[in-house]
């Protein structure tokens, strides 16, 4: 038995000592083919020091080896030393067997940086001098991939499928190219690449995407079962709380996505959406104080977030409290976009304290937005109608049975009102 083979044993059965005593005589006694053989194992297995060691051994004896530089240039990208991955790779001239293999490497350096173009480059001219590799083609999808150029990676990962490749690398095709249909908005094909995918070969990130691709298509029942199994096997997954709280939700299990999002914010309590989800699940459960922990955490995660300020906002006028709704709204910066829910809010808030200028201003300024909308002109109906305001009274009664003639209630405010000017 080799000392080479001896190191694997002890690697194997843990005996760190015994390994690294063995691979001193490796260096010493064992021929280098044997040595190119072990390099390749221990880079395998993640022993990276030793792997370069041996490799620079050899490539000192044999220069004109440029496989060797191509291994030690993936040890360099692997240790995050894209210069001297770099420096390898520009020895291996153009013809040397190696060469193509040479380009791939060095686009996958180039990617790591953030050079997409150089390393697209890279690849087609890899790809030019052997259009018949895979993994050309395969670098090429993965590439437009990362960069989001998703029209170009299906089209990649689409001739690898009509080829007959399944697996590249680890990596399923089908699934990589689900991802992509995804990213695309094709959603139905995306979920039928996805369903393609042999049983087992979808990874929990595969599973996430699928269960949000059924989130997307208003398939809630069969989101909240891929996204509850991505859960089930990892619960750590953060992101898979929200959009399975959102499906529990909308497929009217309200008290599950409560508990959903109990427990996502003891995984992740940095989620400004998360906490407003859960502020208004506990609202419909009645649960107030549970509904203003979760918005307290929400405002202090995002303080500029409108969304979240228009709820706490909402739920100020759900309990009754006018005067802090107003003195909250009043401190928001109005000196760019604002929404006009919160003239609205405001108006409300003023009206039920009875400052009806101020109510009046602040409906006013809602209603150029909300003119259309008949929860907007009931409210402004009623506050006419309390103040006296018999001409805008009319004129919102009329714009507001346009958009709900069946209302009795108001067609009588209106046919009284008629009445007492004829």
């Amino acid at each position: 038995m080799s000392y080479s083979e001896q190191m694997l044993d002890a690697l194997e059965s843990g005996d760190m000592a015994k390994a690294r005593d063995d691979f001193q005589q490796v260096l010493a006694h064992d021929d280098d083919e044997t040595k190119y053989n072990l390099a390749g194992e221990l880079y395998a297995l993640g022993f990276t020091g030793q792997a370069q060691r041996l490799y620079e051994e050899l490539l000192g004896k044999y220069p004109d080896e440029d496989d060797i530089r191509t291994s030690l240039a993936d040890i360099a990208t692997s240790n995050g030393d894209a210069d001297k991955a770099l420096k390898y790779l520009s020895e291996i001239s153009p013809d040397s067997d190696a060469y193509v293999q040479s380009l791939i490497a060095a686009a996958d350096v180039y990617q790591t940086q953030g050079l997409y173009e150089v390393s697209e480059q890279k690849l087609l001219t890899a790809a030019r001098l052997a259009p018949d590799e895979p993994i050309i083609t395969f670098a090429l999808g993965e590439l437009y991939f990362a960069w989001g150029k998703d029209e170009q990676a299906n089209a990649a990962y689409s001739q690898l499928i009509s080829e007959g490749e399944e697996t590249i690398a680890g990596v399923d095709i089908l699934a990589r190219q689900a991802s992509t249909l995804a990213n695309l908005g094709q959603y139905e094909e995306a979920i039928d690449a996805y369903e393609a995918v042999a049983e087992g070969a979808l990874t929990i990130d595969d599973r996430f995407s699928l269960g949000s691709l059924y989130l997307q298509l208003q398939e809630y029942g069969k989101a909240a079962k891929i996204l509850q199994d991505v859960i089930d096997a990892d619960s750590s997954y953060a992101n898979a709380y929200l959009p399975l709280a959102q499906a529990l939700r909308q497929d009217q299990r309200e008290d599950a996505a409560l508990t959903v999002v109990q427990n996502g914010v003891a995984v992740d309590d940095t989620n400004p959406q998360l906490y407003l989800l859960g502020a208004q699940l506990a609202l419909r459960a009645a649960d107030t104080d549970l509904a203003k922990r979760y918005l307290q955490h929400a405002r202090q995660i995002d303080p500029e977030d409108q969304t979240i300020m228009l709820a706490w906002s909402n739920l100020l006028l759900q309990t009754g409290e006018d005067q802090a709704n107003i003195d909250f709204l009043s401190a928001i910066d109005n000196s760019g976009d604002i929404d006009p829910q919160i003239y609205w809010n405001l108006a409300k808030s003023y009206d039920r304290l009875d400052q009806v200028e101020k109510a009046r201003e602040n409906y006013l300024l809602a209603f150029r937005p909300f003119q259309d909308q008949p929860d907007f002109l009931h409210d402004l109906i009623d506050f006419f109608q309390s103040t006296g305001a018999t001409a805008e009274l009319k004129a919102a009664l009329t714009r507001y049975l346009a958009l709900v003639p069946d209302d009795d209630d108001m067609q009588a405010r209106l046919d009284e009102l008629n009445d007492e000017a004829d």
